[in-house]
């Protein structure tokens, strides 16, 4: 028997996973504040709403770190059902291009960057992923961590949780847009509702592997509504089912000891130190700049301000019974050096080098020895984001795979993709070419930027442990490889066609007027090296096939002979004759 969840069910739910996760978000939301500065310095003399004059470098390093991960797209391998059948090849490069197609429409690239400050800077990631009827191909939602609570997952290798639930606000206004029904019943029936637009409407969102529940939560306690019935109003917006069977929610978790812990949480506290001690240095700073002015009264003397000066107007101030006196503050010469320190610590503590700022810490003798130190603290970082990554995609895949199958299994696609490797028309029916939902999703070098694994592939190329196909397969800049692998051949041969003509009419075995020819028609874009040497070819065969018989011996048409044009071969021997044939034997 198949037991559905109520609305009061999964609002229980949410409370009792909100409150036991609560040190979590908690420590979830202290990152997010110090990553856009909302930070208050603790001290009464410093205004609340001024941010701290230091260096973010939470921020610049969790950017930075992310970015990295980003700046190369993973790459998609489909193995066949049956390596001996053509057939199951061909259908598994389908696939491998129709997932490339779904990730292009979702902007996945895009995603991956958001995704990768979560896991940085948060230690968690979730994706869910829904179908869209309409264009008929499953999409990817970047979901906040901060409000979703999924069920327990027993480790790192374990991304795919039973249920997942999700709590997050709407404003009023929303809901009457969206649905009036349940805006009307959480405005008591009032048609007049007396609640502003902007209300906020806590909305919570269950999903599992058998359906998906959306629910509206007004609750007069906790958001201050003017109303006699204490109890909330709970409405249930959707319940929609789940045709695949499984939970379509996919959460991945940094790796650390035992809880979840961010790259950034061991900073934090010396951050606020940092940010107090400079704040006091400032204030002392000002004290310099605009000192303290007391009246100090002389003995037996009671002192009086008669008139105060002015420096703008020439006003004269005149002081009775007393003399004024600035009262200069100084810095400690162990501010700046405190300070400093705390900012190495952060550095070191949370993996974030100077380089990130545009701060070389060494000369240009040393550089390399500095692009090592840069990599040593980097990539290692990055190559661990990226697999986590990798691996959470491949459950992604099987799941938009399986919503392929369960709401659009007999219905063939279409569409054009331009992602990553793949480029070009992809046609397929999922329950016909998606016989199997196996996947690979691996980056080409992990912990590699887009620079880093230009370079290395570079260096294997050059010491020939590497073909040049292989590299092109990783280069982030050559999106499609059969393409470019048949324009450098292109280019080569090219190049060698030139050399040839080159030494042939340098030679003079071609004719100047055919030379001059080639290069008008080239140098005017009426056509390339190739074709206009074709075309000139031809033009010399047909003069040639004019002067003579056609079927005299002495009758080899072409654009090249020996001390002379092409009229001109009339009485050599069969074997002297060259013209194009013959260079094109010789490349």
């Amino acid at each position: 028997m198949i037991v559905h969840k109520s609305a009061e069910d999964i609002v229980d739910l949410y409370y009792n996973r909100s409150q036991n996760h609560a040190g979590v978000k908690a420590r979830m939301r202290h990152i997010r504040d110090h990553y856009n500065g909302d930070v208050v310095v603790p001290l009464p003399e410093v205004d609340t709403t001024e941010s701290a004059a230091v260096a973010n470098l939470l921020a610049q390093g969790l950017d930075q770190t992310a970015m990295r991960v980003a700046s190369v797209l993973p790459d998609i391998v489909c193995p066949p059902a049956d390596d001996t059948s053509k057939q199951a090849r061909k259908h598994a490069q389908i696939r491998r291009k129709a997932m490339f197609g779904w990730w292009q429409n979702s902007t996945l690239d895009l995603q991956l960057a958001k995704r990768a400050r979560h896991l940085i800077g948060y230690s968690q990631t979730v994706t869910q992923l829904r179908f869209d009827a309409k264009k008929g191909v499953p999409t990817w939602h970047c979901r906040d961590p901060l409000t979703a609570y999924p069920s327990n997952l027993r480790g790192v290798d374990d991304m795919t949780p039973a249920d997942c639930v999700f709590g997050y606000e709407r404003s009023y206004g929303w809901m009457q847009t969206f649905y009036p029904e349940a805006a009307l019943r959480f405005a008591g029936g009032v048609k007049d509702s007396p609640y502003e637009k902007d209300e906020p409407i806590e909305m919570i969102e269950y999903v599992d592997h058998m359906e998906t529940v959306l629910i509206g939560l007004r609750n007069p306690h906790t958001q201050g509504y003017a109303s006699d019935d204490t109890s909330p109003v709970i409405v249930e917006l959707e319940r929609v089912p789940n045709l695949i069977g499984r939970c379509p929610v996919v959460v991945s978790n940094r790796i650390s000891l035992d809880e979840s812990r961010g790259q950034f949480d061991g900073i934090l506290g010396m951050y606020q130190q940092q940010a107090k001690l400079m704040a006091l240095e400032v204030l002392a700073v000002q004290k310099g700049v605009f000192p303290d002015t007391w009246l100090v009264g002389n003995a037996g003397e009671q002192p009086k301000i008669v008139n105060t000066a002015n420096g703008l107007t020439g006003e004269v101030g005149v002081v009775r019974g007393g003399t004024l006196r600035d009262m200069q503050m100084q810095p400690g010469f162990m501010t700046n050096p405190a300070i400093d320190r705390l900012e190495r610590a952060q550095r070191l503590t949370a993996g974030i080098p100077a380089e990130f700022g545009g701060e070389s810490t060494s000369n240009i003798r040393t550089g390399r020895r500095g692009d090592a130190v840069l990599s040593a603290v980097v990539d290692f970082t990055v190559q661990e984001t990226q697999k986590t990554l990798a691996r959470a995609l491949e459950e992604e895949n099987r799941i938009a795979i399986a919503q392929c199958k369960a709401y659009a299994g007999n219905k063939p696609r279409s569409f054009y993709v331009s992602m990553g490797k793949v480029k070009g028309k992809v046609d397929y029916t999922p329950n016909k070419h998606f016989t199997t939902d196996d996947n690979v999703v691996s980056y080409s070098q992990a912990g590699a930027d887009i620079n880093n694994l230009v370079i290395a592939g570079g260096q294997r190329l050059a010491m020939g442990t590497m073909s040049k196909e292989s590299f092109m397969r990783i280069d982030p800049l050559v999106e499609d490889v059969e393409h470019e692998h048949d324009s450098v051949v292109a280019e080569q041969l090219e190049q060698s066609l030139l050399a040839g003509l080159q030494q042939q009419a340098a030679q003079g075995a071609l004719p100047p007027a055919d030379l001059a020819r080639i290069m008008e028609m080239v140098k005017n874009d009426k056509a390339d090296l190739a074709e206009a040497v074709a075309k000139v070819q031809k033009e010399a065969q047909e003069r040639q096939a004019q002067q003579v018989a056609p079927t005299a011996p002495e009758a080899q048409p072409g654009i090249a002979q020996p001390g002379a044009g092409a009229e001109a071969m009339a009485g050599q021997p069969p074997t002297q004759g060259s013209g194009l044939r013959e260079l094109l034997g010789a490349l």
